[in-house]
Formats: structure tokens, C-alpha cells, sequence
């Protein structure tokens, strides 16, 4: 889709009305430049390592021994149009800050972790990053201080360099280089010029989570929020344990919708056929159970098998391909027939490896990614500016042709020409005026909808909070009465986060639909207006807003941590420090106010930040569509002031040979533009009806 959307944005270029189109020279720079960032997160020794090695087809790449562990977020660019030249390499080093920023944390990771990581210590966390800073400055010594804040970077990448920069070397390796930067590693960048994915793609190479190490842990949850896709990679042995689904929670947390999980490792399992089946329903019941909301795909297989398929072969694929892996590739596909040559061996391997289902469901994702909707927002303003176009070529033709019947003579055409351009220049003048006074009108409009819809959202959102505070304040009445049986009395507020989820994704909902119900309304408005002064013109096939749903803000703010969420001690403090009931109550409901009127608050300004997002982007293809058209009439109105004007000046009669045939040859040229515009609509349209085909 990219690639014809590059070309067809090019053919666009060409074409007469939009050469030096800034629209869509911003178009194809943003096409350019789009990446798809797919990060692959999970525990430590879950076989990350080895896993992207197969999915990037690089064998060996990048180091999986069991003493180095990734200590840096690394990233593997592929085909990027913006990758730095003459760079294969890059190691970004921490300024002399990054250690303490890093062991202080804060920001909504930071309060996702603590709140839904179970064991999360900060106090330890400290103690770890005071650790590697001793350790790189033993290594390194008065070096360290001119690292800090630069960079390293190389032609061409080398097992020893990613070794020396991105692993961490056991003091009892003996090796002297291994890992000797690893400590002060912020980021690692490697360029490949490869396009296997088809697509520009980023791999985002993470620390493993549940490091007893912390700082590993901890520069892994930093990295979420960049990425478009989230592959969590678990170990079949030890198939969702707690750390996993503390993870998947944060990126619920986080609003991420976009996650497949791989189940790495089978390879280590005593009976395929028996055990892989076992194993897929364990961690998909287990995944219903924690998100009853999301459908998270799940794939198996082992990144070891990939990688040996990927070498080709030779004894690694021999003790490979046991009786039992033989009788697991039945299962996968019945057709199977027991391997007779190296290259079969090989396909099977790699059948069972699940690395193609798994490339399938990266696929789906994204096509719903942030990468997917920008493309399809582009694909459809090609459309409407190649439709333009055609109207445009459309309506100078029959100008052209009208001038070629006139039969005037000369003084009384001049004259007659003039009349007609200027009134032409006048009317489209009025045009500009009602046009920009409609579209500034419906920008008012939108200020005043979003305005309205975020302080209904905010009333909605506080009433939940005072529903959900009368029914725990009667709970306290209660539970005082009763005297609570000797034990504390608290409050728990998941089921308040799950209520205002609920309720602020209703609400986010109704608001984008209301906005758009006002787009519906005043957009044909803008058409009608069009046909009026232009009755000729072909109706434009275009909304200018945003179409179906968009994508909802983040769910930070339900994440942050209040005071309801303290231990058992805080709330013995609390119980025990009051025993009045109506005091208690009437502290409770202040409690519950004052932490959760701020969440709501937040939220309502992540949605109206998203609502003005979209507000700007349906104002801009507005501009680009309605506004562009105005211009080329502008621009025809020039040409046909030019062509009078020449005729005046030479003297020649509009049905001269002369004059008859450049009118000839300008309208085989824009008929020629009409049907390169309709080809290209087509196109345009084929991608999208693909594209909502493969979506479906």
C-alpha cells in the first residue's frame, strides 16, 4: 500500500494543477519517513534475543549467550529513509545525569510499575544504579567522564562491537572488552539497508523484565510508550506467570491495544503433541480471565528452530527433527509427510518455529496500527485531490471548446472575454469568502462541541466517582456497626477505575460521534455550494473528516496511584486513629474526592487533546480539498486572462487556424490529464477497498 500510495502521490506531483503542491510534497515526505515500531518485550532468558534474530532472518545477530543480557533498549532499523549515512551502528551513552533520572523514575510508567508489578522497590532500584555506576567507573575509569552524553558509531556491525557495547560480561569471563560499555549504554541504533519487511520497520530490542538486576527492568518499562506493536515473549515452561501478566497490565494500562504474545521455547518440551496444545489453552484462559475486553493473539513455537532453518540445516536441524517434532508438524498441518531431504527437513523446522503464523498476526496488527490509519487518512486525500483534478481538467475543457464555437469577431471577443474573465474573478473571490466562512464556522462550532462534550464527560465521570463514594461510605457505616470483626476496614478502588474506564470510553465515543453528525452536516453544505457556482462540476466525493473511530487517548491518569491503593498499615492508621462513624464517612468521601476528581479531570483533557487532534486534521484536508479547488478555478481564470490577451494582441480572431489550434492541443492535453486522473482515482480506490477488506 505504501509503495503505490508513493506512486500515485508522485503522479499527483506531476500533474499540472498541484506541481509545487505543498500538500503533497508533505504527503510523500511523511510516507518516506513512516516506520513501524514493533518493540519485543518479556522476562529475562525468555529467548528474546534469539527470537528477533529469526524474525529479522540474521542469525547469531544479536548475542544469546546466558551470562550477557541486553542492558540497553536496542533498535534494529530496517529500509528507514532517514537513517543517517555511512552509519550501520550507533551507541548513545548516558549524559551525567541519566543515572540518578533513572533511579528516581516518575512519570506514568513509574506508577503503573508500582502499582501492578508486584515486588516493584524503588529503595532497591537505587541500590542497583549505585552499583553500575561503580562498576563503569572501575572499567572505565577517567574515560567514563568523556563518554558521558556522546555517541560511538561504526560503518558496519560486528559481533565484537554489539558484545562490547550491548552486553554485560560476568567479572569472571576474563574477557577484557565484553561488556566494557555496557553500563553506560543508553541506546543502541543499528541500520540495516534490507527490506525484508516489506515495509520501513523498527524492532525494539528490550531489556528482560523480572531482572533481578532492577535498572534492566526498569529501562525496559521507559521503552513502552513508543511503540506502534508489542510482541511479549514468554517461556513455555514457565507460561504466564505473574511477571508476565504484570506486564501485559501495564500496556492495558497504557491503553495498548496492539499485542500479540509468542510462547518461545517449545523446544524444551518432553512431548510436543501432548504438551503445545496444553500450554496455548492455559495462557489463552488465562489472558480471558485478566482482559475479558481484548483479544490478545497468541502463537508457539521455539526462535531456536527458526534460526537453525534460517542457517540451513546440517546437524543442528538433524538432532533437531525428532520422531516427536515429525509427529508435531502433523498436528500443525496434516498434509505433513515425513522429511527426505535437507530442504524439507529445513521447511519444517521452520513450519514449527511459528515464526509465519506469528508474521501474519504482525501483519493484521498492523494494519490497525498508528502506521495503518495514516496511510489510509493519505490514501484518501490522494483521492479527493486526484478528483479535483479531474474536475478541474473537466471544466477548462468545456471552457476551451466553448471559446472554439464563439465565431466573434475580434474587438467584440476581446471585449466579451474580458467581461467574462473578470466576472469569473469575482465570483470566484465570493467563493473563497463563503467557503473560508463555512469552514471557519464549523471550527467554531467543533470548539464549542468539544468544550461542551469534555464538561459533559467531566459531570458524567464525577457522578461515577460519587456513586462509587456513596456505596463505600455505606459500607463504612456498616462495617462500623458491625464493629468489622476486629479486622481493618479499606477501600478498594478497581472497581471505581473500571466504572470510569467504562464510562470515559462511552463518553469518548459519543463525543467523536457528535462531532462528526456536525461534519455530516455542514460538508455537503460546502458541495452544495460548489454546484451552485459551478453547476458543471462533478460532485466531490469527500467528507474532509476523520472516518470510523478513532484512537482512544491514553488511560494514564486511571494509573496514577492514590491513597486508597496504600497497604495495610495506612489503612490501620487510618481505622484506628477515628472510630466516630459520620467522621470516618465524611473523611472517606473527601478521601475518594479529592484523589479521583483530578484522574477525572486528566481525563477529560486526554480527551480533548484527541478531539482537537482530529478537529485539525479534518480541518486541513477540508482546506486541502475545498480551498485547492477554489485555486485552480483561480488558476484557470489566469489562463483564460492570458489567452485573451493574446488573442487581442495579435490581432487574430478566436476561430483563426492559428488560435483554434492551440486550443486543440491544450485540450488534448487536459483530456489527457482527465484520464490519467481517473486511472489514478481507480488505483486509489482499489487500495482502500483492499485495505478495509483485509481490516474486515
Amino acid at each position: 500500500m505504501r509503495r503505490e500510495l508513493v506512486a500515485c502521490g508522485r503522479e499527483l506531483q506531476a500533474a499540472r494543477p498541484f506541481r509545487g503542491g505543498s500538500f503533497v510534497d508533505d504527503m510523500l515526505r511523511l510516507l518516506a519517513k513512516l516506520t513501524c515500531r514493533i518493540a519485543v518485550i518479556g522476562q529475562v532468558k525468555a529467548g528474546k534475543s534469539t527470537f528477533i534474530n529469526g524474525l529479522v532472518r540474521s542469525p547469531g545477530l544479536l548475542p544469546t549467550d546466558v551470562n550477557p543480557w541486553t542492558t540497553a533498549v536496542t533498535h534494529l532499523h530496517f529500509a528507514r529513509a532517514d537513517a543517517p549515512a555511512n552509519i550501520a551502528a550507533e551507541f548513545t551513552f548516558f549524559d551525567s545525569n541519566e543515572w540518578e533520572r533513572l533511579a528516581r523514575g516518575g512519570g506514568h510508567i513509574r506508577e503503573l510499575t508500582e502499582r501492578l508489578v508486584p515486588g516493584f522497590e524503588p529503595e532497591l532500584l537505587q541500590k542497583h544504579v549505585d552499583a553500575m555506576r561503580r562498576r563503569s567507573e572501575e572499567r572505565l575509569g577517567n574515560t567514563l567522564r568523556t563518554l558521558l552524553g556522546k555517541k560511538h558509531s561504526f560503518p558496519s556491525i560486528t559481533k565484537e562491537v554489539l558484545e562490547r557495547y550491548v552486553c554485560s560480561g560476568l567479572p569472571s569471563s576474563g574477557t577484557e572488552h565484553k561488556g566494557i560499555y555496557s553500563d553506560v549504554v543508553k541506546s543502541a541504533d543499528l541500520y540495516f539497508t534490507s527490506n525484508d519487511f516489506g515495509f520501513p520497520t523498527t524492532i525494539i530490542d528490550t531489556p528482560g523484565t523480572n531482572d533481578p538486576f532492577l535498572v534492566r527492568d526498569e529501562i525496559t518499562r521507559r521503552a513502552l510508550e513508543s511503540a506502534d506493536i508489542y510482541i511479549v515473549v514468554l517461556t513455555a515452561r514457565q507460561a504466564l506467570s505473574s511477571a508476565d501478566v504484570a506486564l501485559l497490565r501495564i500496556l492495558r494500562g497504557l491503553h495498548k491495544e496492539r499485542i500479540a504474545v509468542f510462547i518461545n521455547r517449545i523446544d524444551e518440551l518432553g512431548d510436543f503433541v501432548q504438551d503445545v496444545p496444553a500450554i496455548m489453552k492455559h495462557v489463552q484462559s488465562g489472558l480471558r480471565r485478566e482482559f475479558p475486553t481484548s483479544e490478545i493473539p497468541v502463537v508457539v513455537g521455539s526462535a531456536l528452530w527458526a534460526e537453525i532453518a534460517i542457517r540451513g540445516g546440517g546437524p543442528d536441524a538433524d538432532r533437531a527433527l525428532t520422531p516427536k517434532l515429525e509427529a508435531y508438524a502433523r498436528l500443525l498441518d496434516e498434509a505433513s509427510v515425513a522429511p527426505s531431504s535437507p530442504q524439507e527437513r529445513i521447511e519444517i523446522l521452520f513450519k514449527c518455529s511459528g515464526l509465519s503464523p506469528l508474521c501474519e498476526v504482525l501483519a493484521r496488527l498492523t494494519l490497525d496500527s498508528h502506521t495503518g490509519r495514516v496511510l489510509t487518512q493519505i490514501s484518501r486525500s490522494f483521492s479527493e485531490l486526484a478528483r479535483v483534478g479531474q474536475n478541474a481538467a473537466s471544466h477548462e475543457v468545456e471552457v476551451l471548446e466553448t471559446e472554439g464555437k464563439a465565431g466573434v469577431p475580434l474587438a467584440n471577443q476581446g471585449e466579451m472575454e474580458l467581461r467574462a474573465v473578470d466576472a469569473e474573478v469575482k465570483e470566484n473571490e465570493r467563493l473563497t469568502i463563503t467557503l473560508q466562512s463555512l469552514i471557519t464556522d464549523l471550527q467554531i462550532r467543533t470548539d464549542q462541541l468539544i468544550d461542551d462534550q469534555c464538561n459533559k464527560m467531566v459531570e458524567i465521570l464525577r457522578d461515577v466517582v460519587q456513586g462509587f463514594s456513596e456505596v463505600e461510605c455505606e459500607n463504612l457505616r456498616n462495617a462500623v456497626v458491625e464493629g468489622h470483626r476486629g479486622r481493618v476496614w479499606r477501600s478498594d478502588s478497581t472497581l471505581l477505575r473500571q466504572s470510569l474506564e467504562e464510562e470515559f470510553i462511552k463518553s469518548y465515543r459519543e463525543a467523536e460521534q457528535e462531532i462528526a453528525k456536525l461534519e455530516s452536516h455542514v460538508f455537503p453544505k460546502l458541495k452544495q455550494l460548489l454546484g451552485r457556482y459551478r453547476p458543471d462540476w462533478r460532485a466531490i466525493d469527500n467528507s474532509g473528516s476523520a472516518t470510523g473511530s478513532d484512537e482512544l487517548p491514553l488511560l494514564s491518569p486511571l494509573s496514577k496511584v492514590v491513597a486508597l491503593d496504600l497497604g495495610e498499615p495506612w489503612w490501620k492508621h487510618w481505622w484506628t486513629r477515628n472510630r466516630n462513624a459520620e467522621s470516618q464517612i465524611v473523611e472517606l468521601d473527601g478521601i475518594i474526592r479529592r484523589e479521583f476528581y483530578p484522574i477525572v479531570d486528566e481525563l477529560a483533557e486526554s480527551a480533548r487533546s484527541n478531539l482537537k487532534v482530529r478537529q485539525t486534521t479534518t480541518l486541513q484536508e477540508a482546506n486541502m480539498v475545498f480551498m485547492g479547488l477554489v485555486e485552480l478555478l483561480k488558476e484557470q481564470s489566469r489562463a483564460r486572462l492570458e489567452r485573451t490577451r493574446a488573442l487581442i494582441t495579435s490581432g487574430a480572431a478566436s476561430s483563426s487556424p492559428e488560435m483554434q489550434r492551440t486550443r486543440d492541443a491544450r485540450t488534448a492535453e487536459l483530456k489527457n490529464q482527465i484520464n490519467k486522473m481517473e486511472v489514478l482515482v481507480r488505483r486509489l480506490e482499489s487500495i482502500e477497498q483492499a485495505w478495509a477488506e483485509k481490516i474486515g
